[in-house]
């Protein structure tokens, strides 16, 4: 139903955006993490990022729908050269693009102790996963993790909408 759910707000994002001239072409990157016991299913469209803390590791659970993602995996650049490749805002799927399209939906595990962490693209392009591993790995609460993740986009350069949300396991 995820599946479901997000590609009907997807049409009638898109139906809207074509409703209205101040909103032509409109669209909007997604990521959602539903809690079922011991499970989560993650839902993605776009270049917002869902990312697994446990045991100290930090794993990424989507991956980007983005042209430079693509590059990246067909190994046609390099990380250091997606970093200013003039299409790394481009993405390839997204909330309200036509034609509709599924967005990515997997389920796995929630074990007690871990962390989900879910963010827009204003924390991931600017912090590294090393230095979102120490904030969360250092910083109990979820709340004030979400502080010190914001802060450090910030310091970095901040240009992009910054969204973080971590939900703990206990």
């Amino acid at each position: 139903w995820l599946k479901r759910d997000i590609l009907a707000l997807s049409q009638r994002l898109h139906v809207e955006s074509i409703r209205h001239v101040g909103t032509r072409g409109m669209g909007s990157t997604v990521v959602l993490g539903m809690i079922q016991d011991d499970r989560i299913h993650i839902a993605h469209m776009g270049d917002s990022r869902a990312y697994l803390f446990r045991d100290g590791m930090l794993t990424q659970l989507t991956d980007d729908h983005s042209v430079v993602a693509l590059l990246l995996k067909g190994k046609e650049i390099t990380p250091e050269d997606a970093k200013v490749h003039p299409a790394r805002s481009h993405l390839t799927r997204y909330v309200g693009m036509e034609p509709a399209i599924y967005p990515d939906v997997r389920t796995l595990f929630f074990d007690t102790g871990s962390r989900l962490l879910l963010c827009t693209d204003g924390l991931s392009g600017l912090v590294s996963d090393r230095t979102i591993s120490q904030i969360l790995g250092d910083t109990p609460a979820p709340q004030q993790a979400c502080q010190l993740l914001v802060g450090a986009a910030n310091r970095a350069g901040g240009q992009d909408n910054i969204t973080v949300v971590v939900v703990d396991r206990r």
